[in-house]
């Protein structure tokens, strides 16, 4: 049997198949990220898991023959360090693999075990692997580091957009009513004023399909906007798949996360457009299936297994 573990900095998800790709067991649980909840605890919920499977489908621990691991807060190889002692003292007759959950995505949305992953949500990192598995990715820590900033992105330059249009220096944009009506002030200023005082707003990653929509209804600073972000992200993916020696290979480049998937014309033009220009050969997805099951084909992967995987709904 082959476990596969998406632990995410917000849920975690974890499954559990047979050899012939049937699901036995499934599970939701809250966030699994060692940096928010610390090592011991996160060894604990991952214990847990392995347990709670097990007992759902009837089977003892030991009949699981790999488990793949993909882990949000696993960016450096200190971390492996931390985590894999814990995970192999419970589990210590199992093959285990640990991998930053982006990899995830890219196994569960592309055709072949090697590929690139854009994620583009809350934040962003673009991650890849190439054919002799070996691994790059971005640091997924912002634009001071090179990566898109995700969904704040987004609402950062729709701030600026509207008061620069409030100012009389920058164009009239539809962002401006988007942003009232998100926010419940009734002026530019009054938002400013509540977002300089520390009043209560929502969480600006909420306002990118705002960004998004306004893009699609033809918004010129929406436009840029989603342009400038998709330039970042399509100079990552190139960057990554260069990385891993890609860029005379077909391979599939999975687009996951809100900001990725939203559907933003623009957004997916930019990138597609990039993209092919450096790296012909390479093929845009949007991911359709839970990244869970990209750590279950690569629990299988490790130990030379092939299958098709049949899947619940999520």
């Amino acid at each position: 049997m082959f476990l596969g573990v998406d632990a995410g900095g917000t849920k975690t998800q974890a499954a559990l198949y047979s050899a012939s790709g049937e699901q036995l067991a499934e599970g939701r649980y809250g966030t699994g990220n060692w940096e928010s909840i610390g090592v011991n605890d996160a060894l604990a919920l991952y214990e847990r898991i392995v347990t709670d499977l097990c007992r759902t489908a009837a089977v003892p621990i030991t009949a699981i023959r790999s488990v793949a691991w993909g882990l949000a807060g696993l960016d450096w190889p200190s971390d492996e360090v931390r985590l894999r002692p814990g995970i192999e003292q419970f589990m210590p007759n199992t093959t285990h693999t640990l991998v930053n959950d982006a990899f995830l995505a890219l196994r569960a949305g592309s055709t072949r075990p090697y590929g690139v992953a854009a994620i583009a949500g809350t934040g962003s990192t673009v991650a890849a692997m190439g054919v002799d598995g070996r691994q790059a990715r971005t640091f997924g820590l912002g634009s001071d580091w090179g990566d898109f900033d995700g969904a704040q992105q987004l609402t950062r330059a729709a701030f600026r957009a509207a008061a620069l249009a409030h100012y009389g220096i920058g164009q009239s944009t539809s962002l401006t009513n988007a942003l009232l009506e998100w926010s419940l002030y009734q002026s530019i200023p009054a938002l400013a004023e509540a977002f300089s005082r520390g009043d209560s707003i929502s969480d600006i990653a909420t306002f990118a399909p705002h960004v998004m929509h306004c893009a699609d209804q033809g918004d010129a600073e929406a436009q840029r906007i989603l342009t400038e972000a998709g330039t970042v992200l399509a100079q990552n993916i190139i960057g990554m798949a260069h990385a891993v020696a890609l860029r005379s290979l077909p391979f599939d480049v999975v687009l996951a996360g809100g900001v990725a998937t939203g559907g933003a014309k623009v957004f997916h033009a930019t990138i597609q457009s990039l993209v092919q220009a450096q790296l012909p050969l390479a093929h845009i997805v949007v991911l359709q299936r839970p990244p869970v099951l990209g750590a279950v084909l690569l629990a299988m992967d490790a130990v030379g297994c092939r299958t098709d995987l049949t899947s619940r709904e999520w």
